[in-house]
């Protein structure tokens, strides 16, 4: 029986693929020389942003000097595009279902809370949410890992089973996450991650509409 579902953020709820891709390209830019493009995003993008830039080649030295300033300018550059992403298609409609079946919706994400907070007022969904699970800084996604922690000191704080949760997400990172808790998970297509790289997570479902949600829930708590 699920009774929460647990929503990663950017690229799962907000549509922002490109405006992240275009944002981390400039900030590659001004501080190494180096541009990135959607493919090369999708295949290569991880959390902690540390290890995402190692593995483009740039050194740890200098990631370690200007991750501070690397984090102002993605900020300075995403939050300002940000403001033209909509949500994904079926998301208001599946957030709608779920509060008529009194199923608690929660978003946890490596994204600034205040940032999250901004798009949800923005897009008028902020009700729909029991919880918005975030971090309190943009540079902490650059070094941690935070998400799973918290959202699994909130289920413990409301007393919600692992078993009762459904992870959805647009990267690995979530697919993980709810494995490791024993929760069922959800992989969405067309978000931070190539199709290929979800189908290797093995989640339990993979869709390309958050609306397909409806029916899965319906599926397992049946």
């Amino acid at each position: 029986m699920i009774k929460l579902v647990a929503f990663d953020w950017n690229g799962t709820l907000l549509a922002d693929t490109q405006t992240v891709v275009n944002a981390t390209s400039i900030e590659l830019n001004e501080l190494y020389g180096r541009k990135i493009g959607l493919q090369e995003y999708r295949r290569e993008f991880v959390i902690p942003v540390r290890i995402f830039f190692i593995n483009l080649g740039i050194g740890e030295k200098e990631l370690d000097k200007n991750y501070k300033k690397s984090a102002a300018i993605f900020e300075r550059e995403y939050e300002k595009r940000a403001l033209r992403c909509r949500t994904r298609s079926g998301s208001r409609k599946l957030l709608e279902w779920l509060k008529s079946q009194n199923i608690k919706s929660a978003i946890f994400s490596n994204h600034e809370i205040n940032g999250v907070l901004r798009q949800t007022e923005r897009l008028n969904i902020t009700n729909f949410f029991d919880k918005i699970l975030a971090n309190n800084h943009m540079r902490d996604a650059y070094s941690i890992k935070g998400k799973e922690k918290r959202l699994i000191e909130y289920l413990k704080n409301q007393k919600i089973p692992h078993s009762e949760v459904l992870v959805i997400g647009d990267t690995d990172e979530e697919i993980i996450i709810g494995h490791d808790m024993g929760s069922k998970t959800v992989a969405i297509t067309n978000g931070h991650s190539t199709t290929i790289r979800l189908r290797a997570a093995h989640p339990d479902f993979l869709i390309n509409n958050l609306v397909e949600v409806i029916g899965i829930v319906k599926k397992l708590n049946s």
